[in-house]
């Protein structure tokens, strides 16, 4: 499976946010990763991408090498820290994925990494993504077979009832999900305010 943007944001965002608790390296960081967010539909994790991220953070000026140590017969060990860039970065690309948002597991990475960012802006982005929500369902709900269809539609109508109420449950559940996170950064606001 190819790497979707989204995939490559929410790589982008659990390396930078990782940074941002202290100097790491690509190893330690995959296995945080596989550790905390297993699932290859969120972020794709090989040794081939995971240092592409590295290598485009360090051009972009996100990432510094910190230092590059060897033990016995083993490879180099890179470590490297997060900029001041990259710490902007973070922060846009965690509001990036709040604006854009399209399912609940396109937060994933922005949610362990809140407390870098502003929840006061964050709650607003996701009050805006109910609402863009509750319209797609009103859309979904409204919407008529097009005339086009004509005789077709017939032959598949159980077809598209069923594609139709799966997409229909699948808003209502992140509905139901963005609502229940509102009122968990609500909260978390509140305790940190």
């Amino acid at each position: 499976m190819a790497e979707s943007g989204a995939q490559f944001m929410q790589l982008q965002i659990f390396i930078l946010g990782i940074l941002c608790e202290g100097n790491n390296h690509p190893y330690e960081i995959k296995k945080l990763i596989q550790k905390n967010i297993n699932d290859e539909e969120i972020v794709k994790v090989n040794d081939g991408t995971l240092y592409y991220r590295f290598e485009s953070l360090l051009k972009k000026g996100y990432i510094v090498k910190i230092e590059v140590s060897r033990e016995n017969n083993r490879p180099e060990r890179t470590t490297y820290g997060i900029t001041d860039q990259g710490r902007d970065a973070l922060k846009r690309d965690i509001y990036k994925s709040f604006q854009n948002f399209s399912n609940l597991r396109s937060l994933y990475a922005s949610l362990l990494f809140l407390k870098h960012v502003d929840l006061g802006k964050i709650i607003d982005l996701t009050e805006k993504a109910v609402e863009r929500t509750k319209k797609r369902f009103q859309l979904l709900h409204d919407s008529k077979m097009p005339e086009w269809w004509g005789i077709y539609s017939e032959k598949v109508s159980e077809n598209i009832d069923f594609i139709t109420s799966h997409a229909r449950s699948n808003i209502e559940y992140d509905l139901e999900w963005l609502e229940k996170l509102l009122i968990f950064l609500r909260k978390m606001a509140t305790d940190n305010g």
